[in-house]
């Protein structure tokens, strides 16, 4: 009997500890990777689309955006650095929860040769919200036991591996660090992923004329080991009856990249396989929807990422029978995702201070905007004029004789008047102000705003819900 009891009670401490230190593993880690992806692991309702790929999925693709206008369930499980050898472990494991009908898969190969980009953090952000798994073990043994793999640094990485598996000794000295987040449940840790859904838009832009590709004067390298990994993941998914699309985002790349990407073709037709070269495509504006510069590296920006994510929804409604789950009791939720990701959208828009990554945020098609010009110099500072442009205001013609701009941002449709205070007939209502002291704008007799001084700013810009003729915004610009 004592020997019993002293084996139960073994149990019970080992238990009591084990228990313990996954309690303050999941204090420990960084948040970044359930920030993104927690919601996909508490989802009920099946998930027909996966995005795949590296940052530049990831700031591309919206789901939420794809739900709204088409009813499509989708998870955008792209990362930063993600390699095509980290994408195809992403979708083996992500395939332990659910079964889509659809993968989109980006073959931008940013690191050729490589079998995961150059910072092991990136890994940890991709992977970390996995739950330990038999598929997850296999991606470790099969992506990071080489004893000789380094990151970008010439760190060597074998010794941290296992680290992927359990978090404890990656991140057991951040108790010094922890912040409110750390703490919070997994409820609300799935929650708020559920917003974005693994996407996230970037505000900045990057002008460009021309596509730029990176020439070393030198032999091209192909990168066999990328080839592998996809052709693995082709084969994936004709065993799971799951259809593939291979896309291609990368509008600056290295000659490899480049190299890479047109070797695709051979591989679509080969396999049957459907493939979107977006740089071939003309879709993005290169003086407003590109974000940064630098090389080999170049995102969209909101503006671009809401074009792109219009293109391949209605690319994918057109082309694969994919339910519209609108109107499914089953996905009740996702409108309240949806409510949630609108009101992300529009706090992203109040918390820009230049005009110009305001105008990025303007580019939704949820939005009607009044300008109020007072210097119509703003319309060509810095660049400001690309920006206007590519929301449908004619530059040229705001610059004369004009000083108020209404603009139903859905349709691209721009109305032009010189405003003298007296009431104006526009197409989102009839327009009046009043200024005795103060100076207030109306819209069918419904109070803006109200400020001191008419003359204030060089630009007013009033934002409106479509849906429920709220402000989102007023902004004054200097």
């Amino acid at each position: 009997m004592d020997k019993i009891k002293k084996v139960i009670s073994a149990i019970v401490l080992l238990t009591l500890v084990t228990v313990s230190l996954n309690k303050v593993s999941s204090i420990l880690q960084l948040k970044e990777s359930d920030n993104r992806y927690a919601a996909y692991f508490a989802e009920d309702a099946r998930i027909d689309v996966l995005f795949l790929g590296s940052s530049h999925v990831r700031y591309t693709f919206f789901p939420m955006e794809l739900w709204n206008d088409y009813g499509i369930s989708s998870f955008n499980l792209a990362g930063n650095g993600n390699t095509i050898p980290v994408c195809y472990w992403t979708l083996v494991n992500a395939l332990d929860y659910q079964m889509p009908k659809v993968v989109v898969m980006d073959v931008f190969d940013m690191w050729p040769g490589r079998i995961f980009g150059e910072v092991w953090g990136q890994v940890h952000e991709t992977f970390d919200a996995f739950p330990l798994s038999i598929n997850k073990y296999r991606m470790v043994k099969d992506l990071f036991d080489d004893k000789e793999l380094k990151d970008g640094k010439g760190n060597y990485i074998y010794d941290k591996r296992w680290e992927l598996l359990w978090d404890l000794g990656e991140y057991h000295t951040r108790w010094v660090s922890l912040e409110k987040e750390d703490f919070y449940g997994q409820a609300k840790l799935e929650e708020g992923s559920a917003v974005w859904k693994g996407a996230y838009p970037l505000a900045g832009v990057a002008k460009r004329n021309e596509y730029v590709y990176l020439n070393k004067g030198e032999e091209i390298y192909y990168d066999e080991i990328s080839a592998d990994y996809l052709m693995r993941m082709i084969l994936l998914c004709k065993e799971r009856d799951i259809t593939l699309l291979l896309i291609n985002t990368g509008y600056d790349c290295s000659d490899e990249a480049k190299y890479f990407a047109d070797s695709v073709y051979d591989i679509s037709e080969e396999y049957n396989i459907p493939y979107i070269d977006f740089t071939k495509e003309n879709l993005i504006n290169f003086e407003s929807d590109l974000y940064d510069t630098s090389d080999n590296n170049i995102h969209v920006n909101f503006s671009g990422a809401e074009k792109l994510t219009s293109y391949i929804g209605a690319y994918l409604s057109e082309h694969f029978q994919l339910q519209d789950h609108r109107e499914d009791d089953n996905y009740v939720r996702w409108w309240d995702d949806y409510h949630r990701f609108t009101e992300s959208k529009k706090e992203h828009l109040r918390l820009q201070g230049s005009i110009i990554n305001y105008l990025i945020f303007l580019a939704d098609e949820d939005y009607q905007t009044i300008f109020e010009i007072n210097h119509s110099d703003i319309l060509h500072e810095d660049g400001n004029a690309a920006m206007f442009q590519n929301i449908g205001i004619d530059v040229e013609r705001a610059f004369h004789n004009c000083n108020l701009i209404v603009l139903d941002n859905e349709s691209g449709n721009a109305e032009y008047f010189y405003f003298d205070d007296s009431e104006i007939s526009t197409g989102i209502g009839e327009i009046s102000c009043i200024d005795k002291g103060a100076f207030s704008l109306y819209l069918d007799k419904k109070e803006l705003y109200e400020i001191e001084n008419k003359d204030e700013g060089k630009i007013r810009i009033t934002v409106l819900d479509k849906n429920t003729g709220e402000v989102v915004d007023m902004h004054i610009f200097q």
